[in-house]
């Protein structure tokens, strides 16, 4: 198969180098040049009499396509989200009810139900996991708890006053 190869590129080669070398024996082919007979000019005169036409540009592609300017000032657009609406802080909610409580010597403990009605015992301090709430202050007739992501208190009443 390679010689195959070979042999038609040696054969190509033989007929470049042929056809190169009959092209330059080969005579100037000469075209006749035809004896043209010499023109006459006239002189005019101008007249006076004689307008010439007003020349007016079109101001506008007679197309429906726009006309684009080729050398104006590259302009981009670049299109600008509105800033997002900001909502103030979120107000808690807070779903612990009030069941009891427990007075010891030193501890108070109260005992309150979440939304789900399941019991959490508390004392002052302590973090509750419904929320993010604490119980800050406990005293007969109210329970106070702070939540610590926003800093606000909330007041449940426990007793009645007096």
């Amino acid at each position: 198969m390679k010689w195959h190869r070979r042999a038609l590129l040696v054969a190509s080669l033989c007929l470049t180098v042929f056809a190169t070398w009959k092209v330059s024996q080969d005579e100037a082919v000469s075209i006749p040049v035809e004896a043209t007979p010499p023109t006459r000019r006239v002189a005019v005169k101008p007249s006076a009499t004689a307008s010439v036409p007003e020349l007016v540009w079109p101001t506008q592609s007679p197309s429906s396509k726009p006309v684009i300017d080729l050398f104006s000032p590259i302009l981009t657009t670049v299109a600008v989200k509105p800033p997002p609406v900001v909502a103030g802080p979120v107000m808690p909610v807070f779903h612990l009810k009030y069941v009891g409580r427990l007075d010891a010597v030193d501890n108070h403990h109260v005992f309150l139900a979440d939304a789900k009605d399941q019991i959490v015992v508390a004392k002052v301090g302590q973090a509750l996991d419904e929320g993010g709430w604490t119980l800050k202050a406990i005293d007969t007739q109210k329970l106070v708890f702070h939540h610590t992501a926003t800093g606000q208190e909330h007041i449940l009443q426990i007793g009645s006053p007096q």
